[in-house]
C-alpha cells in the first residue's frame, strides 16, 4: 500500500464513526491506452471523498503555513503516496480478458489536484505485457478486497478509437445487501473473515475493440 493510503487508513481507525466498512469513498475515472488493437497500459483518476480528504491534512503535515491552500510540495506527497505501491499492493484495480487477470505493472506519472475539498489523484498503470484485444473484451474491476474502500466508477476517459467502452455499476441484491450489513457492523478495526470479500461490490468498466 502506499504512504497517503497508509496515512489514511490509520487516521480513519481513530477518526471515524465505530463499525462501518467501508470507510474510505472514491469516484474512479479510468482510460485505456491502445495502439493498432493492442492494449498497453491504463490512465486512473482517483477523487477522495471530502473527509478522508480533510483527514490527511493532519496524517500528511499539509498546509504547514496555514493559508488554506495545498502548495506544490503537498501535493507532491499525495501523489507520491499513490504511486509508491508496495510489491503485493495491486492498487484495488484489475484487469481481467474473459478468465484471465491480466498482469500490470507499477503506477508512473502520478500528480495530484484538489477539487474543491476533494484531493484528486491521476496516474499511468501500464500493462506488464502489452494485450492485443482486438475483437475482444477486457474488464477493469475497481474494488478493495477488504471492503475498506469503496469504489464508484464515475467516467470513462477518451475510449480508443474503433472501441467501445461501458460502466458497469454495482447493483446490490438480497445476498450483497446482507453482506453489507454484516459489515457495517464491523468495528474500525475489525476485518472482514472473508479476506478478498471487496470483489463483491466491484465496480466495472469494460472495453470492447474491433
Amino acid at each position: 500500500m502506499g504512504m497517503f493510503r497508509r496515512a489514511l487508513a490509520f487516521a480513519l481507525l481513530a477518526a471515524s464513526p465505530v463499525g462501518a466498512h467501508p470507510h474510505v469513498f472514491v469516484d474512479v475515472s479510468a482510460g485505456f491506452r491502445v495502439e493498432q488493437g493492442t492494449l498497453t497500459g491504463l490512465r486512473i483518476v482517483w477523487l477522495y471523498d471530502a473527509f478522508s480528504t480533510l483527514v490527511l491534512y493532519d496524517q500528511l503535515w499539509l498546509d504547514e503555513d496555514g493559508d488554506g491552500q495545498l502548495d506544490a510540495g503537498d501535493l507532491a506527497k499525495i501523489a507520491a503516496g499513490e504511486t509508491e505501491w508496495a510489491e503485493d499492493y495491486e492498487g484495488d484495480t484489475y484487469l481481467f480478458k474473459g478468465d484471465a487477470k491480466v498482469a500490470l505493472g507499477r503506477p508512473e506519472h502520478g500528480t495530484a489536484r484538489m477539487v474543491g475539498d476533494r484531493a484528486e489523484v491521476t496516474f499511468d498503470l501500464p500493462l506488464a505485457d502489452p494485450l492485443s484485444i482486438a475483437g475482444q473484451e477486457v474488464v477493469l474491476k475497481m474494488y478493495a478486497p477488504d471492503y475498506y474502500y469503496a469504489y464508484t466508477a464515475k467516467e470513462v476517459l477518451d475510449t480508443p478509437a474503433g472501441c467501445r467502452s461501458r460502466i458497469v455499476p454495482f447493483v446490490p441484491d438480497s445476498v450483497s445487501r446482507r453482506l453489507q450489513a454484516e459489515l457495517a457492523r464491523l468495528g474500525t478495526e475489525e476485518m472482514p473473515d472473508d479476506p478478498n470479500i471487496g470483489a463483491n461490490f466491484a465496480e466495472e468498466v469494460r472495453l470492447a475493440c474491433d
